[in-house]
């Protein structure tokens, strides 16, 4: 029905994200494949580099460092490109920090806070359990309940004040070592039913839409800026996701992007990305003192 709605520029097939034998049947031929089936994208990522057809994975969760190094290979044996973490949380999160430390080269302090990528569809209910069983850096004693206390957030009108613990998304995996940063956070509000009702304590509605904004901090100098930050706000994460996603599309498809396994980040510059989140709809502001 939806194919249909697109008159000739589409067209529906039948395949199962966990079935290769169809997969291959839907995918054979084809320019891109992009994957929103969550965390059972790993199928469909074979198939692809199989028939050696580029790939972008929606899935917000990792992939395990011993995988991710095999992906990696298969990726450039085959001269495909692969992006991973193409989302709005993963994906826009690691697109402002990195046009952040373009404009603050010496970066003290990164914190990039989000409302979350999550829709209540079966496969986001799945892959949020699956994001949420530990996060990275935390253990199980005091000092990691400590450090999930949530703090107030504001975000970008009509979303206001939200609750926003400690989190992680993906993309931003090795960006303090790979960008000289000294500490990055990310923050999201808190899941599940103490979490939504937290929110609905200090918020005047439920879900609005979508925001995510970054601020950066560096030690003065004289005449030189002290913080910079961007905002962005969408009506929903969908919004958000397809822009990223479509860019990302025409890179590949225009053949500008790199063989090999990248982020969303690797391999669309931030004014590129944020262009392509306006014409979506998707508000952008930035500031710097």
């Amino acid at each position: 029905s939806l194919a249909l709605s697109f008159g000739e520029r589409a067209r529906g097939v039948y395949a199962n994200a966990l079935d290769a034998r169809t997969l291959a049947r839907a995918v054979e031929g084809a320019g891109l494949l992009v994957a929103c089936c969550g965390g059972d994208q790993i199928i469909a990522l074979q198939v692809a580099l199989e028939l050696r057809v580029p790939f972008i994975g929606v899935s917000p969760l990792r992939i395990e460092a011993r995988s991710r190094a095999l992906v990696a290979e298969q990726a450039w044996r085959a001269q495909v490109p692969v992006v991973l973490s193409a989302g709005a949380v993963p994906g826009i999160p690691g697109i402002a920090a990195e046009l952040l430390v373009r404009q603050l080269p010496a970066i003290r302090q990164l914190r990039i806070a989000s409302t979350g990528a999550w829709v209540e569809t079966e496969t986001a209910r799945r892959d949020s359990q699956l994001a949420t069983a530990a996060l990275p850096g935390e253990d199980a004693g005091t000092g990691g309940l400590r450090r999930r206390i949530p703090e107030l957030w504001r975000f970008a009108e009509p979303i206001g004040m939200r609750p926003v613990v400690p989190s992680s998304s993906a993309d931003l995996d090795g960006f303090c070592e790979s960008h000289c940063v000294e500490t990055l956070s990310y923050l999201e509000p808190p899941r599940g039913v103490i979490g939504r009702s937290l929110g609905r304590l200090v918020s005047r509605q439920a879900e609005p839409g979508f925001a995510l904004a970054a601020i950066a901090s560096s030690a003065p100098e004289p005449g030189a800026k002290a913080t910079v930050s961007i905002e962005l706000y969408a009506p929903n994460a969908l919004i958000a996701a397809a822009a990223l996603i479509g860019a990302l599309g025409v890179e590949i498809l225009e053949g500008r992007a790199p063989a090999g396994l990248s982020t969303p980040r690797e391999v669309l510059r931030p004014a590129v990305a944020l262009l392509a989140l306006e014409k979506r709809g998707v508000r952008v502001s930035a500031a710097s003192s």
